[in-house]
């Protein structure tokens, strides 16, 4: 595969060639995979990566950005009706998104990156027309509607003649963060449709996956950290104003959610958080190690734990504990399609849910649904260990 991966040189909120970094990650993993026994062969499944900071404007983004056509092949497994977050998220976007609408009932809405459909199928009783745009369904047959039209291509590529009606709404939840250029491709939408036009976007938050010491959050699928300020570096720069703000605490970790439309009288003004976020970010990545530090010694020295949770993440919680996980007997999964695959280099099995196989001690290995395992694991009266408390 040609041109694999890029070196990051230059900000792509302010285009300034002013990155510092921060934090490597050497030889990290690709998450999101699951295989059923053979790793695929010639596959590159580690990359050394890292997080930088743009000295210029405070942005944070990864050093390395790995090509879309690697990072969403066929392998890659995350798909938005398996996340049992995804109920709940959607719904707290759509409050989000009337209450500041003031309507329920509209023309056209149009939502890049629309992985599955499944916010766009929940809208249909909202719009007369739904667009969804993103490559998963490049090579897949989209579905046909005469409300829905899915257009299977990277934003990157857009060809704004398949879109043929005037768009009222425009949504990215949880996309913005993986495309190389979000000015670049804001700006085409920005650019292409009048003030009327209202742009909603939620991105995860940085300042509360520092704060909460979530530092496993970075990966390659994410080129970009956003918090408020960054964001709004990026919305001014399109010339364009926040109207409504809010975020969603129970979605990994802390979501971000904004709205903006066009304002002819916005300053194109840098809010720059470089001073204040560098030595914030190394004091808490000191604190993230050193909790991490202390989960290795404790589990790497025990035997047949039981996991629960095969989330897409769990190859970056095992590369932070410096382990392949061959303390777990087995990960146990709420997710039939993931039964008897597993992670590649990593030693436990993946089985669907059975009570049975509950006989010992639980490790939570999907932290970004620890607070549903939690509960149900209370309910069923099962000892277990939670990554995220104090130890």
């Amino acid at each position: 595969m040609k041109n694999i991966y890029k070196n990051k040189k230059e900000c792509s909120i302010c285009s300034k060639r002013s990155l510092e970094n921060l934090i490597k990650l050497n030889k990290f993993p690709l998450t999101g995979i699951f295989i059923k026994d053979k790793l695929k062969k010639n596959f590159p499944y580690f990359f050394n990566q890292g997080l930088n900071i743009c000295i210029n404007c405070g942005h944070l983004q990864l050093s390395k950005f790995i090509s879309p056509d690697l990072l969403y092949n066929n392998i890659y497994a995350n798909r938005t009706t398996e996340s049992y977050l995804s109920d709940n998220a959607i719904n707290f976007f759509k409050n989000f998104l009337f209450k500041v609408l003031k309507k329920k009932r509209m023309e056209v809405f149009l939502e890049i990156g629309c992985n599955d459909i499944k916010l766009i199928n929940s809208l249909k009783k909202n719009f007369v027309h739904l667009y969804g745009i993103d490559p998963i369904w490049k090579k897949k047959k989209v579905p046909k509607s005469s409300q829905v039209t899915v257009i299977g291509d990277f934003i990157e590529k857009i060809n704004f003649k398949k879109i043929k009606k005037k768009i009222n709404v425009i949504a990215s939840t949880h996309n913005l963060e993986h495309i190389d250029n979000p000015y670049r491709i804001l700006k085409k939408f920005v650019d292409k449709y009048d003030e009327n036009t209202i742009f909603f976007i939620e991105v995860p938050d940085a300042n509360l996956m520092i704060k909460n010491l979530r530092f496993d959050q970075i990966f390659h699928q994410h080129y970009h950290y956003f918090n408020i300020y960054s964001l709004k570096n990026l919305i001014n720069m399109l010339g364009c104003k926040i109207i409504a703000k809010d975020i969603n605490y129970k979605f990994w970790g802390g979501s971000l959610v904004v709205a903006f439309k066009k304002d002819k009288n916005i300053k194109n003004k840098i809010n720059n958080q470089y001073k204040k976020l560098k030595p914030k970010i190394n004091q808490k990545y000191k604190k993230f190690k050193e909790h991490y530090k202390k989960l290795s010694k404790k589990f790497n020295s025990k035997k047949n734990l039981i996991g629960y949770g095969a989330g897409q993440m769990v190859p970056s919680f095992a590369y932070h504990l410096n382990s392949d996980l061959s303390f777990l007997k087995v990960i146990v999964d709420d997710n039939k399609k993931r039964n008897k695959k597993k992670y590649p280099f990593l030693f436990p099995d993946i089985k669907f849910f059975d009570k049975k196989l509950l006989d010992n001690i639980i490790l939570i290995t999907a932290l970004d649904g620890v607070s549903g395992i939690t509960k149900k694991l209370k309910k069923l009266k099962v000892e277990f260990y939670n990554p995220l408390s104090k130890i």
